[in-house]
């Protein structure tokens, strides 16, 4: 009689461990599929240095508003220049471009022919951003404004300048790949 109490308690300790073990196994499952699902939807929050509106980026999907104050710091960076702070100016956009090297070779050649222009010039120009349009099926920004240019205290004159951002977006980042100044 002992021997049968002894195998329906081991009988008993099995059902009792191969339902904790079921119970795990579907604690784990559960844990994976939400941390898979929380990973793959998740929001990430970038600060441009200049912030004026409410904006989200959610996987390779950013706001229109984060789009349009990232296309004014850049046309901004690009286009108030002065010989002193040229260079400088210019390297604050560097974080935004392509890591691909046909796109960087093309930016510094945009970005030595402004330097180059408004240092042996020497005048100082201010833009005035006034309009501004996103091309999603080009990934392209537009902004268009007003240049404003000056040399000491001479006024130069002004003209209507439009500064293209071609763009894409890897993993909720943004990355220039080409501007354009007509």
């Amino acid at each position: 009689m002992k021997y049968f109490d002894l195998i329906s308690k081991l009988d008993a300790q099995t059902r009792f461990l191969g339902l904790t073990a079921t119970l795990l196994a579907a604690g784990l499952l559960f844990m994976s599929f939400t941390t898979y699902s929380l990973y793959s939807r998740k929001t990430v929050v970038i600060l441009p240095p200049k912030v004026e509106k409410e904006f989200w980026v959610a996987g390779n999907t950013l706001s229109s508003s984060y789009l349009e104050q990232v296309a004014y710091y850049i046309a901004d960076r690009v286009m108030t220049v002065s010989p002193q702070n040229v260079e400088s100016s210019l390297d604050m956009i560097r974080p935004f471009f392509s890591t691909v090297p046909e796109d960087l070779k093309k930016l510094d050649r945009v970005f030595v022919k402004i330097a180059k222009t408004v240092k042996e010039n020497d005048y100082y120009q201010v833009f005035y951003p006034l309009r501004f349009r996103i091309d999603q099926k080009r990934s392209r920004l537009v902004v268009e404004g007003m240049v404003r240019k000056m040399s000491g205290m001479q006024y130069i004159g002004q003209e209507r300048k439009t500064v293209v951002i071609n763009f894409y977006v890897r993993n909720g980042r943004f990355f220039v790949k080409g501007i354009e100044v007509n």
